[in-house]
């Protein structure tokens, strides 16, 4: 397995568990792992990936995108029904919930908009 994939599944956890400690901020994982420590510590991954690419430029595929927007949803919408509360203020009563959910719906109907124009266009040539 590759260093980058390693260093981007890292920074997928501790990123979940950021989310966590947000919603459940007195668990014994939140404890532990302040908030704080978890944000040095993808600050310090984000670092690491970067320097590894060497400046080169890595577009993110449209099936990672896709999927890493409907993570990051889903995971505030199961943590919210597990009757977690964000303490940054996200959540299903917030107006600020459904604008995101409305702009990310947006972009992921661009992006698939975006991909079938240049399956269109590629098949054309």
């Amino acid at each position: 397995m590759r260093l980058s994939t390693i260093l981007n599944f890292c920074i997928l956890v501790f990123f979940t568990l950021l989310f966590v400690n947000d919603f459940f901020p007195h668990t014994t994982t939140a404890e532990i792992l302040s908030k704080k420590i978890i944000l040095l510590i993808l600050i310090a991954l984000a670092i690491v990936q970067i320097t590894m690419d060497k400046g080169r430029y890595k577009k993110l595929s449209k099936k990672a995108y896709v999927g890493l927007t409907v993570y990051t949803v889903g995971l505030w919408i199961v943590l919210t029904l597990l009757g977690g509360e964000s303490q940054i203020g996200l959540s299903f009563k917030s107006p600020i919930f459904y604008i995101i959910v409305l702009l990310l719906a947006l972009d992921l109907l661009r992006v698939y908009r975006h991909s079938k124009k240049e399956q269109s266009n590629g098949v054309a040539k």
